[in-house]
């Protein structure tokens, strides 16, 4: 358990300094990681079944306006 005097409300001289080093810096540029075997094949299941679902909910909702 941390005492109420182990907190400070103002910052500390390093904190300071790692915030002025960190501020000028640019941040990474992201890409996309490569998706490899197995998980290629999951996406396309996915694919598959997310289009499976939509078709039934159509033959379904065509029969229920009859």
């Amino acid at each position: 358990m941390h005492r109420k005097e182990d907190f400070r409300s103002e910052a500390t001289p390093e904190f300071l300094a790692f915030l002025e080093e960190e501020i000028h810096q640019e941040p990474r540029p992201l890409t996309r990681a490569p998706i490899r075997g197995g998980i290629q094949i999951a996406f396309w299941g996915l694919r598959i079944y997310i289009v499976t679902m939509l078709i039934m909910v159509a033959i379904g909702f065509a029969h229920g306006i009859h």
